[in-house]
């Protein structure tokens, strides 16, 4: 089982809700079998996180939002890239469709992630077999560097960095919102947040007919990284199940 976390009360100072993430599964598994479905073992996981291997490693006696649920879940299919956008798009929502079994469901998990040190600054974290902080989530820091770089900055695409290119041109329209906070990665954070909620919920509209099967549960939020020792944590914004009317 992870420590309990000594710094969750920093964390709670800039995410007052924020859930560890043992809490934050038993939650959601509690949302399925109680209200929705019994058995979640016949539901597809999607998941449209950040690519940080800081997402899916970590020390061994500390579980993840990925190994959590895929303890229960089948999957998981990666719909996410850099920041957690949901890069896999309509295709990628179109194959969760057509990947859930026979008299099952599917939940997807999605949102950006930010690291804090244990002295509680936001944007960076010690990562396993490091011995100096670094920036998490570093694509969202350097998109935040790129905006800041100078006033008239237009990313341009790069099929070399398609994702990262991507990220910027989304956030370019809220450029001063970001930089003139007074925290811009966190800030971005939370818009990168809207706009992945926004494209979940726009994909899975356009994608409906496909899904044969009860529902799509949507579980979406911010997750936390903390230090290699502790548990992460989860601020968890929407909790849905969406009836599609095709069992």
């Amino acid at each position: 089982m992870p420590n309990p976390s000594p710094i969750e009360p920093l964390i709670k100072t800039h995410y007052p809700q924020a859930l560890s993430e043992t809490a934050f599964r038993d939650h959601i598994f509690q949302f399925l079998e109680k209200e929705h479905c019994g058995d979640v073992s016949r539901v597809l996981l999607g998941i449209s996180q950040c690519a940080d291997d800081v997402n899916a490693v970590h020390d061994a006696d500390v579980t993840l939002v990925r190994r959590h649920f895929s303890s229960k879940l089948l999957g998981p299919f990666e719909m996410g890239g850099l920041a957690g956008m949901p890069y896999a798009g309509l295709t990628g929502m179109l194959t969760i469709a057509h990947h859930i079994p026979d008299g099952g469901s599917a939940l997807i998990v999605y949102g950006p992630h930010i690291g804090i040190t244990d002295q509680g600054e936001l944007g960076k974290l010690l990562r396993p077999g490091q011995h100096r902080e670094s920036p998490a989530c570093g694509s969202l820091t350097l998109a935040v560097q790129h905006l800041a770089s100078f006033p008239d900055y237009q990313p341009v695409h790069d099929d070399d960095d398609a994702e990262q290119r991507m990220l910027e041109r989304r956030l370019l329209p809220y450029r001063e919102q970001i930089l003139g906070a007074a925290h811009p990665l966190k800030a971005a954070t939370d818009i990168v947040y809207i706009l992945i909620h926004d494209l979940i919920l726009r994909y899975a509209s356009a994608q409906e007919r496909e899904f044969r099967c009860q529902f799509l549960a949507l579980a979406g939020g911010v997750s936390i990284n903390t230090g290699p020792q502790y548990e992460d944590y989860v601020d968890l914004r929407h909790l849905s199940v969406l009836p599609l009317g095709h069992a």
